[in-house]
C-alpha cells in the first residue's frame, strides 16, 4: 500500500468473498452457577456442520447444514431438557440465508421449509419427546412463534452471531465509522427476570499475517444507565454481601478468516452474565474447521 493512500484515507479492503463450502465442529458449553453450595452445572453439546457460501451481484447465498449433535452432562435433572434440545435441533436440519454484501442476514430463504420440516416432526415425533401434555402444547406454542419471528429471532442467537459474521467490509486503516460493524442486538437475561440486554460488537483487536486476518469484538451495552437505575441497582440494595461492582455482562468474539475467501478458520465467543461470584451464566463457544478429506 503507498504512503498517499495511507494519507489520503483510501479505504483497503481487508477480505474478499469467494464462493466456499467448509465443515466444522462447533463445541458448546452452558455453566450456571446458582449458589454457594451448589456444584456448577455444565452442558456440553457438539455439533457437525456445513456452511456454505456464495456471493452473488448484490448479496451472499450462505447456507448452514447440521449433519449431527451430541450433548452431555453430568447432571441428572437436566438431562432430560438436554436430550429434548437436542431432538428439537433434528427437526430443521438446513437454514438458507440471503445477506447483504457486508454479512448481514436480509432474509432466510427456506422458510416453506423449516414449516413443512416442523409439521412432519410434529406428527411424527412430538408425542414421544414430550409425553406430557402441558409440556406438548407449550413447546407447539413457543415453536410456532419462533418460527413466525425467526428472521428476528435468529439476530439474537448467540451461535448464528458467530456462524454468520457482520464484517465483510473490514477495512484498513480501521477508522471509527467501521468500529461497530456488526448490528446492534439484545439478548434476555439468563439470571433476571424481564431483563433485556441491548448491546452492540466494538472491534478491539486487527492483525494480519499472510493470508489470514485476525479480529476481535467486544460487546457495548446501549441500554446500560437504563439497566442500572431501573432494575440491578435495586437488586444489589437487597444484598448484605453482594456489591454492584460484582455485576459483569460480556461478549467477546474471536475470529481467524481466510483473506482470499472470506471464509472462517476459527472462531470462539465468550458470554457472562454475572451478579456474583456464586451467581453466574457462562456460555463458551469454539468453532473450529475440519480438514478436507483427501
Amino acid at each position: 500500500m503507498s504512503i498517499s493512500n495511507f494519507l489520503f484515507g483510501e479505504n483497503i479492503p481487508l477480505l474478499r468473498l469467494e464462493k466456499f463450502s467448509q465443515e466444522y465442529i462447533l463445541n458448546v458449553e452452558n455453566t450456571f452457577l446458582m449458589g454457594k453450595e451448589n456444584p456448577a452445572i455444565s452442558l456440553k453439546t457438539s455439533s457437525d456442520i456445513i456452511i456454505e457460501q456464495e456471493k452473488r451481484d448484490h448479496d451472499i447465498n450462505t447456507t448452514i447444514k447440521l449433519q449431527e449433535i451430541t450433548g452431555d452432562t453430568e447432571d441428572h435433572v437436566i438431562k432430560p431438557f438436554l436430550l429434548q434440545s437436542i431432538a428439537l435441533a433434528d427437526i430443521s436440519r438446513t437454514i438458507q440465508l440471503k445477506r447483504d454484501t457486508s454479512g448481514k442476514i436480509l432474509s432466510v430463504e427456506n422458510k416453506a421449509d423449516l414449516w413443512k420440516n416442523w409439521e412432519e416432526w410434529k406428527e411424527s415425533k412430538l408425542a414421544n419427546t414430550f409425553p406430557e401434555e402441558k409440556d406438548k402444547n407449550k413447546l407447539i406454542t413457543n415453536y410456532e412463534k419462533g418460527l413466525k419471528n425467526f428472521d428476528v429471532e435468529l439476530k439474537k442467537n448467540l451461535q448464528y452471531i458467530l456462524l454468520l459474521p457482520e464484517v465483510y467490509n473490514l477495512i484498513f486503516p480501521p477508522n471509527e465509522y467501521y468500529s461497530f460493524l456488526f448490528s446492534p442486538s439484545a439478548i434476555h437475561s439468563r439470571l433476571i427476570d424481564g431483563v433485556e440486554y441491548n448491546y452492540q460488537l466494538k472491534l478491539v483487536k486487527l492483525e494480519e499475517e499472510n493470508n489470514n486476518l485476525f479480529v476481535e469484538f467486544h460487546s457495548v451495552l446501549n441500554n446500560q444507565d437504563e439497566l442500572m437505575k431501573d432494575h440491578i441497582k435495586k437488586l444489589y440494595e437487597k444484598e448484605k454481601y453482594f456489591s454492584i461492582d460484582q455485576f459483569e455482562f460480556s461478549i467477546k468474539i474471536k475470529y481467524n478468516f481466510e483473506k482470499s475467501t472470506a471464509k472462517i478458520l476459527s472462531a470462539e465467543l465468550h458470554f457472562v452474565e454475572k451478579m456474583h461470584e456464586h451467581l453466574a451464566y457462562r456460555i463458551d463457544m469454539e468453532l473450529s474447521s475440519k480438514p478436507a478429506e483427501v
